[in-house]
């Protein structure tokens, strides 16, 4: 199983800013490492439940100054391809599914997984 490392997500997040604009920076180094290393804890046991550990995590920790919806997105994406996978969803359907749970409260583990089974294909 492959993992982003703190240095590949702080890269792929400054990409996203230069990319769709937005504050650089990272708001506590603490809380990325954290989503970072939860998949990595032994209690999830498929690819789809360290993704969805991966999102959840990178979503709610608000690591970066700017950007946690996007990176939590991209960061996903790009570990589920490390792996072999992908989420088969566009931005914009990922951005509503997003700000959906966010507006309804609603960004449990749970729900966030069943969207990655439903959205994930072999890369």
């Amino acid at each position: 199983m492959l993992f982003l490392s703190v240095d590949e997500a702080i890269e792929i997040h400054e990409r996203l800013i230069e990319r769709f604009g937005g504050s650089p920076g990272i708001r506590d180094r603490g809380l990325l490492e954290s989503a970072l290393y939860r998949p990595q804890t032994g209690y999830y046991e498929d690819l789809p439940a360290l993704a969805a550990a991966l999102f959840q995590s990178l979503l709610m920790n608000h690591a970066f100054v700017d950007g946690n919806k996007r990176a939590a997105f991209f960061m996903t994406d790009t570990f589920l391809r490390l792996n072999g996978w992908k989420l088969s969803v566009n931005a914009g359907s990922a951005h509503s599914f997003i700000v959906g749970m966010l507006e309804a409260g609603d960004c449990s583990y749970d729900k966030i997984l069943d969207w990655i089974k439903q959205s994930l294909t072999a890369n």
